[in-house]
């Protein structure tokens, strides 16, 4: 039998944490643990009837959610981990369906829905199970999140885990080292995660600087039009961000 840790960031999102952490506790195939790993400014508080069946791991405040993710899989007592942001939530059968791809592969990624600030679901992303249309993820990240990946934990941590020094970009940078690695991702359809928009613009400053540490640190790897395809990305993001601060100021 397969054990699986479940690692959740948050950070001052007291609204929000309550919901993923449910969504793991009503899984058909129980994790061994829940993880929140608690890095806002004030400390997390869970409702009064989840305090016993988490363990939270408080760190220093703000440190991004790559360097968390590392932090949950340190203390982490399963041989998989599993990541769910604080602002999403896993449907009931994620866990179970995820876990019957172990054998076949040691990271496992599910398919992503998207839910409107109205509540509205629909479908998002799924990543591509071909090995050639899965490197979209040099110049895009057709649908490898914080949200819907579980780990052979000897192996993220073979691969360093997330890079902390990235602000943004850091679940690209992680599927790009696997592959690079030889490693296989196992693509399960039927394993859904729940990406929750959420009010104002998702667009931010760190985006682009994740785009360009990216870029600069697979670039020998990436086929020219990869590399066509990622600087155009970037530049676009960057006027994106551009527009948007002048429209605030």
């Amino acid at each position: 039998m397969h054990e699986v840790s479940v690692i959740i960031p948050t950070a001052d999102r007291t609204d929000l944490i309550n919901r993923a952490v449910d969504s793991v506790l009503a899984q058909g195939f129980p994790a061994k643990e829940i993880i929140v790993v608690d890095n806002g400014w004030a400390p997390v508080v869970l409702r009064e009837d989840l305090v016993s069946r988490v363990t939270v791991l408080r760190t220093e405040a703000r440190i991004g959610p790559g360097r968390s993710r590392n932090a949950g899989v340190e203390v982490a007592g399963s041989e998989y981990v599993a990541f769910l942001d604080d602002d999403d939530y896993w449907h009931p059968e994620y866990l179970a369906k995820s876990v019957e791809c172990l054998n076949d592969a040691d990271v496992v990624v599910g398919r992503l829905m998207r839910q409107s600030t109205e509540g509205d679901l629909r479908p998002y992303k799924m990543f591509p199970s071909e090995l050639e249309s899965q490197r979209k993820l040099f110049y895009c990240n057709p649908g490898f999140g914080g949200q819907n990946i579980l780990f052979k934990k000897s192996l993220f941590q073979s691969l360093d885990g997330f890079d902390a020094r990235m602000p943004a970009s850091v679940d690209r940078d992680l599927a790009a080292r696997v592959l690079r690695a030889g490693y296989k991702i196992q693509v399960q359809p039927l394993s859904i995660a729940v990406l929750c928009d959420h009010d104002g613009d998702r667009v931010r400053g760190n985006q682009v600087n994740g785009n360009w540490m990216f870029i600069k640190k697979h670039w020998w790897y990436m086929s020219n039009y990869e590399r066509y395809k990622g600087i155009r990305t970037l530049l676009k993001r960057y006027y994106a961000y551009k527009l948007l601060k002048q429209s605030i100021n």
